[in-house]
């Protein structure tokens, strides 16, 4: 085994879990690289309302980390990555990211929206659970980090239809963005980092009630999730945190919980319950 240890950690996935060891390691003096493949970290903690047992906001936990880990020294944050090839062995490792165009240029942006509000395209909002609509240029949350904005590649008017063209279609937010941050001709990167160890956070995906009908979501439009509960809940949703039914904007009179939905089911491989 190699006895050239690197004194470096990469971290993979930039939720709660890998921002608080990013910020542990970088407090005892190792350089952390850690990866995110959304344009923003924070994973998903930010959609949450309040958090069990203080019942306090999520941002209000999470909002102070995410100043601490975008300020530090000992932190090197890469969004809009993923983590292509790694080769070596534990305590030395080489690693190469590949991160993809954000198309704003991070070091411009002031983050103040003019390019959002210039957008022409309206999308359904990932963040708000498809409860609202973003454009494609967006933040995912206002409290965001970086605090700055990014284009949706797949979206964006200009990248689908005039780049491979050579026309200049729309462009709408590089002639709003007065800092000169639109960068439309943005490339691909990949970056090579030696670290000796890795911790993989990689989170979890919420589980999609409508592939098997439960209980008519995707059917019966008052039929929610929990997570879209949270987004309804959240004063920075889409109604503002006031409980409504998102299809006709009506306060509910009457709201029932059905507990563990998805659980114990074998076409699933989930075999588990939670207990409350």
């Amino acid at each position: 085994m190699s006895q050239n240890k690197v004194g470096a950690v990469l971290i993979v996935g930039a939720g709660i879990a890998g921002i608080q060891a990013a910020l542990d390691l970088a407090e005892s003096g190792y350089l952390v690289h850690l990866v995110e493949e959304s344009s923003a970290i924070g994973g998903t903690m930010p959609m949450l309302d309040k958090t069990f047992p203080t019942n306090d906001c999520s941002m209000c936990i999470l909002s102070p980390k995410l100043v601490e880990c975008g300020r530090h020294l000992n932190v090197r944050i890469y969004t809009n990555s993923q983590v292509i090839k790694s080769e070596g062995e534990a305590g030395n490792f080489k690693v190469t990211i590949k991160q993809k165009a954000r198309f704003i240029d991070l070091d411009k942006c002031t983050g103040c929206g003019a390019c959002s509000e210039a957008c022409p395209v309206k999308v359904d909002d990932e963040f708000n659970q498809g409860l609202g609509k973003r454009k494609a240029a967006y933040k995912q949350y206002s409290q965001a980090f970086p605090n700055a904005f990014a284009i949706d590649e797949k979206n964006c008017l200009y990248q689908t239809r005039g780049r491979a063209k050579g026309k200049d279609i729309c462009k709408k937010c590089e002639k709003a963005c007065q800092a000169g941050a639109i960068n439309h001709q943005m490339e691909d990167k990949e970056i090579e980092v030696e670290v000796g160890s890795m911790i993989l956070n990689p989170g979890f995906k919420v589980f999609d009630a409508s592939k098997l009908d439960y209980y008519g979501y995707g059917k019966i439009k008052s039929v929610l999730t929990s997570l879209e509960f949270e987004r309804l809940l959240s004063a920075s949703g889409p109604f503002d945190g006031h409980l409504v039914r998102p299809f006709d904007q009506k306060e509910p009179q009457r709201i029932a919980w059905i507990q563990c939905v998805g659980s114990r089911n074998v076409k699933i491989d989930k075999n588990y319950c939670s207990g409350v």
